[in-house]
């Protein structure tokens, strides 16, 4: 089994190690002695922490204590992977630099999450949704933050990737993968676009602004219910399943340029049939006929829909990684609740670690 070693805090490196932890690795979640600023939150409790931590080991070490120190070299000189998120430099300032790191454990595979690539802005703070702003990504989203943490757990997506790479083809170093390129890389296309066509789109509708229809619609009942069609084909099995067989004549509706172009009025038109018809009615309709189509969910229908695939920790849902792995049932780590455990693994003596405990290097087995 790899072990990691992940020396995380709230989001980006937590959830890298979690989907790591799913995937079978072995993760020794380092903490500081006041443990993940994420374990309580006077607004989200735990849950932040939950989702990002649960079936990891935890040991709580002051890293700025030389015997600390010394517990964390040998921790990666008996690991396969590091990864951390911490401030710029903040690793390298506490002594852990590159040569040290790799000194001790040559096949080390080591990925880091900052915020900017490095050169003029790396020091900046890596807050994702001021990444969010200068990345593109508000102002293509209708000047409006992402929900959740996406920015921050896409980057940890790339680190994941990563370090399986590195893994598989057995190359050993030091990655680093920053906010700001995995956010401007979702906006691929529309850059290209603009380069080569001058084209802008307008974020903050929910209509897709290239395809049409491809937007929400209402029910008769005025339930919201979502509506895709990208192409011609697609475009005639919709009029036929709704008996509006006369919009494929239309000069204004021939091409998806062109409904595109006469959005409004093609929305228009559509609404009027919806609006007669009901919501499980529509969903039978234009599913029955392969037409791409869903129903507008909010957080209280998702926890009881039969669509999604679900852990459960206790009486909670949480939804589950779509990966070949394990965490259903697994909880997370008490603050320190491994210490003790590891540290006899590296080696150490039971005096050695009350002395550690007493000179409060270590926090061990709080629970």
């Amino acid at each position: 089994m790899y072990r990691v070693i992940e020396v995380g805090h709230v989001i980006s490196a937590p959830f890298a190690g979690e989907i790591l932890k799913h995937l079978g690795f072995e993760v020794i979640k380092v903490e500081p002695l006041q443990g993940d600023a994420s374990r309580i939150d006077d607004v989200l409790g735990d849950s932040m922490f939950i989702f990002n931590n649960r079936g990891k080991k935890s040991i709580a070490i002051d890293l700025k204590k030389e015997e600390g120190k010394e517990v964390f070299l040998k921790l990666i000189k008996n690991s396969d992977v590091l990864i951390e998120n911490l401030s710029p430099y903040a690793i390298d300032k506490l002594g852990f630099t590159d040569d040290i790191i790799f000194s001790t454990n040559p096949s080390l595979v080591y990925c880091s999450i900052k915020g900017y690539p490095k050169g003029k802005y790396e020091s900046l703070p890596a807050f994702g949704t001021i990444i969010e702003a200068e990345s593109g990504i508000m102002d293509a989203n209708g000047k409006a933050r992402l929900p959740a943490s996406i920015t921050d757990m896409n980057a940890s997506l790339y680190c994941v990737i990563s370090i399986l790479w590195a893994l598989l083809m057995r190359k050993p170093g030091h990655y680093r993968i920053n906010i700001m390129q995995s956010n401007v890389v979702w906006l691929g296309y529309y850059l290209i676009a603009y380069q080569k066509l001058g084209k802008l789109f307008e974020g903050g509708k929910d209509e897709l602004p290239f395809w049409a229809p491809y937007e929400l619609f209402k029910s008769s009942e005025g339930k919201d219910f979502y509506l895709a069609i990208n192409d011609n084909t697609k475009f005639a099995k919709l009029a036929k399943a709704l008996g509006l067989e006369h919009l494929l004549i239309e000069e204004k509706f021939k091409t998806n340029g062109d409904r595109v172009r006469n959005r409004k009025i093609l929305h228009e038109i559509l609404q009027q049939k919806f609006s007669i018809m009901s919501l499980d009615e529509i969903m039978k309709v234009l599913r029955t006929n392969d037409i791409p189509v869903g129903k507008l969910n909010n957080i209280q229908d998702l926890v009881k829909s039969e669509v999604v695939e679900w852990d459960i920790l206790g009486n909670i849902l949480i939804p589950r990684l779509p990966l070949p792995g394990y965490l259903d049932g697994q909880d997370v780590p008490a603050l320190g609740e491994n210490t003790l455990d590891i540290l006899k693994d590296l080696g150490y003596s039971k005096d050695e670690i009350e002395k550690m405990i007493k000179e409060k290097i270590i926090i061990a087995n709080l629970k």
